[in-house]
């Protein structure tokens, strides 16, 4: 029979990106495991928007995230879904204001969505062991690492704040999507906690084995790559990063693992494919009022379908505002090939927002990079496919926790 109260040591790296939270835990015992979770909640102010769960188990628990927090980061306590769960919840749906530029430091979503996918996985992995449900989960993380927008992490406030907001006092998690109530108790030391720019992140991700942190990235990522693997790629010279997510284009220049001598880790736009369709979708409100306002997931939705309303929605609506996006990562790519003095020999585009543009929108943007150095051989462009370009941030962050667990 499982004891009522459980202790658990975990560590826990977590990307949370725009669109999707990607995390990796990883518990004493050696096991791991990455979970992807759309980064939504709702929060629920009655029974109704409470879906019927039933007993639900190890393999659907994640789809069915239903929580109260208790948190010295969050104002009141209150019950959520989070996840897949929010998206049934409707008009009430909570996500990353990208429209507002809030960044991350700030918003809720940042506490409330690894909080609650730390219990949900403590929870099952009791429930691998054992099948009787604990009363309580006693949850303290050896480390906790996580990253932010190159604009974010340059501001040393922001960054203090986010600290204090991940690791000052306990936060509790009761799960409510079982037959019984579930309460998770989660601790985090503020010196086992640490930030990264996100950019830099992928960087190291591109250059190491996040399975096995000392040893080189090599497979299929390098298929179509410039290069042969990880250390071929990192002893290439400067490399720039086009990182284009959801609510911001992170653009760094490294030398390696290192940020060039000089320009710090670069820049953030606060534009990204996110902000392209979210501003689309206003102007299809204002063009056509009787069918409402899409989100812009609802839009990007109903843009990839292979038919009239999808082509409609690319070719008028959401490609100009691409076009624009492209335009702003062009000039500043310019002003960065500047202060490198032109010392470019790589330019890497990543992130999930890549698999919104079209092969135009990627000539252009070649076009662009190779007028820059007119006198030597252009830079190679190295579009990282979109199955690795989502996880690279997350990729980064494993390699720096596991030579942290290497170390301790």
């Amino acid at each position: 029979m499982t004891k009522r109260n459980i202790n658990l040591v975990m560590s826990v790296a977590n990307d949370s990106g725009n669109g999707f939270s990607k995390t990796f835990f990883k518990f004493e015992d050696g096991s791991n495991r990455v979970t992807i979770t759309p980064s939504l909640y709702a929060p629920i102010t009655s029974n109704e928007g409470i879906p019927n769960l039933g007993d639900a188990n190890v393999q659907d628990m994640e789809k069915n995230m239903d929580v109260t927090i208790k948190s010295p980061a969050l104002k009141t306590t209150e019950e959520y879904l989070v996840g897949n769960a929010a998206i049934a919840n409707g008009d009430s749906v909570i996500s990353y204001n990208v429209d507002a530029n809030l960044g991350k430091v700030t918003p809720d979503i940042s506490i409330i969505l690894p909080l609650t996918k730390i219990a949900y996985v403590a929870l099952e992995h009791v429930l691998e062991k054992k099948q009787d449900i604990p009363k309580t989960i006693n949850v303290t993380l050896a480390y906790y690492l996580t990253c932010l927008p190159i604009s974010e992490f340059n501001n040393p406030k922001k960054r203090e704040l986010f600290l204090k907001k991940l690791s000052k006092g306990k936060h509790t998690v009761i799960i409510k999507s079982l037959r019984q109530d579930v309460k998770v108790n989660i601790s985090m030391d503020a010196t086992q906690t640490f930030i990264y720019p996100e950019g830099i992140t992928a960087q190291i991700g591109l250059i190491y084995n996040p399975e096995k942190s000392f040893a080189y990235r090599e497979g299929d990522l390098f298929e179509k790559s410039p290069y042969s693997n990880g250390k071929a790629y990192s002893d290439s010279g400067n490399a720039l990063l086009i990182d284009i997510g959801d609510g911001t284009t992170d653009i760094s220049i490294m030398d390696g693992t290192h940020p060039l001598k000089g320009l710090g880790v670069n820049i953030s736009l606060s534009q990204g494919v996110g902000t392209a369709a979210s501003a689309a979708s206003d102007q299809l409100a204002i063009d056509y009022t009787q069918i409402g306002h899409y989100s812009r997931s609802v839009f990007l939705e109903h843009a990839i379908r292979e038919n009239g309303e999808g082509k409609t929605l690319r070719e008028k609506y959401l490609e100009p505002k691409i076009n624009s996006l492209i335009n702003a990562i062009e000039t500043v790519v310019e002003k960065e090939y500047r202060k490198a003095n032109n010392d470019i020999n790589t330019v890497v585009v990543l992130g999930g927002g890549v698999n919104a543009l079209t092969e135009k929108n990627k000539e252009f943007l070649q076009a662009k990079i190779d007028s820059l150095n007119p006198f030597e051989s252009h830079a190679n462009v190295w579009w990282i496919p979109v199955k690795y370009s989502q996880l690279l941030n997350l990729d980064g962050l494993r390699v720096f926790l596991d030579r942290k667990l290497a170390q301790k």
